[in-house]
């Protein structure tokens, strides 16, 4: 299906106003393709009150207004498009992406984040490259052969841990990591995006949502991303 050319402009103008009175999903992870950019669009889901099978978002509230609902997709050859980074991430992997000083490829999204760990380096100034990070150490060694009858909570302290030292080793002290206590919220999603215009350093916010029945989704809007300096 085709792009919706509005939108795809809209958002890649103003995106903090677009997402400000529309939800947009994340693209799908791609693992098989090494980080880099692509053309992405968006696909119109939903725009109205929902009908049997129909897709539709909320905002704030199961009850709250309905939005567009958009798709963040690969754009087809002559569809509308914007440059953006996917930070995808790998199983029990740290991935590392270079954000790099094209100014045409403005904007960065990951996958859905649900215990994932996203790192971000140190920029040397507007229109310089920046290393980002998204761990994901769910299946790592130490994990795996954690005797079975460990709490899930000690797991999840301990992915934790490796996501984070791996951020470390990558980042150095002084970088940043956006964490799961950070965005963890009931059963609420959280996608990490961050964008840049000329002349400025990238900044990442968090875009959060929840499924709450069949195709109707809760939007809980965009904000700045908190932080923990890595040390």
């Amino acid at each position: 299906m085709p792009t919706d050319l509005a939108a795809t402009h809209a958002f890649r103008d103003n995106p903090i106003g677009f997402l400000a009175n529309n939800m947009i999903l994340p693209p799908n992870q791609n693992a098989s393709n090494p980080p880099h950019s692509e053309h992405l669009g968006l696909l119109l889901l939903g725009q109205g009150e929902p009908v049997t099978g129909a897709w539709v978002a909320r905002m704030g509230a199961a009850d709250g207004p309905i939005v567009p609902l958009y798709q963040v997709v690969r754009a087809p050859v002559g569809e509308a498009y914007f440059r953006s980074y996917i930070a995808d991430y790998y199983q029990g992997q740290t991935t590392f992406t270079t954000l790099g000083t094209n100014q045409h490829a403005r904007f960065c999204f990951t996958a859905n984040m649900n215990g994932c760990t996203f790192g971000i380096g140190s920029q040397a100034g507007p229109n310089s490259a920046l290393i980002v990070s998204h761990g994901n150490a769910a299946n790592a060694g130490g994990i795996v052969n954690l005797q079975p009858q460990l709490k899930a909570e000690t797991r999840r302290m301990l992915q934790i841990q490796i996501q984070y030292a791996r951020a470390r080793d990558g980042h150095g002290v002084g970088g940043r990591v956006y964490e799961p206590e950070h965005y963890r919220i009931g059963n609420r999603m959280s996608v990490t995006f961050g964008h840049r215009t000329p002349g400025t350093l990238w900044a990442f916010h968090r875009i959060q949502y929840e499924r709450v029945a069949g195709g109707t989704y809760v939007s809980y809007g965009v904000g700045p991303m908190l932080t923990n300096v890595i040390t």
